[in-house]
């Protein structure tokens, strides 16, 4: 079986454990080979933070540079510090728009990128890239904390995993207090109907 290999980039409190969480049971549910690994910056929030997943044949719990299928990029910049570093050329990114600037640049020592320069570096990598603002879809489904939902639907339509939506729709049920279920499968179907329009503009 050919390893998937997918790296999550984000900061702090975006909720990048639980996406890489549910892509791990959905795998494990399959009964496939699943490996996760995750990389934390400065700890508080705001700080980057870097989920790797590797589906199939895996020794390392950690991607190397310049093997992953995919980028599941929940911030523009961190999205593009990982793809440059990560991404296998001609791989998958798939990149929240929206934009939270790190600590560094809140304190006044450096500027934001400027998002251009960012998209270029992007598809300098990329050979397939889908840039959407999920955080204001996941607000449509009533909670912006769900972005991380909305990512993980562009994802589970993208044809990179070895499973699709219903599968991991299916876990998100098991997984997810009942409370929080209609929010997260509706911000989750605004993901995969983002991803889709998206390619509908590649072809």
């Amino acid at each position: 079986m050919k390893t998937t290999r997918v790296v999550i980039a984000g900061v702090g409190g975006q909720g990048t454990l639980l996406a890489t969480r549910l892509i791990a049971e959905t795998a494990i549910k399959q009964g496939l080979n699943v490996r996760i690994g995750e990389t934390y910056g400065m700890a508080q929030r705001g700080g980057p933070v870097m989920g790797h997943i590797q589906i199939g044949e895996a020794y390392s719990p950690q991607i190397r540079p310049g093997d992953a299928d995919a980028i599941l990029g929940f911030e523009l910049a961190e999205a593009t510090r990982r793809s440059v570093s990560y991404l296998r050329q001609g791989g998958l990114a798939i990149v929240n728009s929206k934009k939270i600037p790190p600590v560094e640049v809140v304190i006044g020592m450096r500027k934001y990128p400027e998002e251009g320069a960012l998209l270029k570096l992007l598809k300098q990598v990329a050979g397939k890239l889908v840039v959407f603002d999920a955080t204001s879809l996941a607000e449509k489904a009533g909670d912006p904390i769900a972005t991380n939902v909305v990512m993980l639907g562009a994802l589970a339509v993208s044809s990179i995993l070895p499973f699709d939506n219903r599968e991991v729709t299916a876990t998100m049920k098991e997984s997810i207090p009942a409370r929080f279920l209609d929010l997260n499968i509706k911000a989750f179907q605004l993901g995969a109907q983002a991803f889709k329009e998206s390619e509908s503009m590649f072809h």
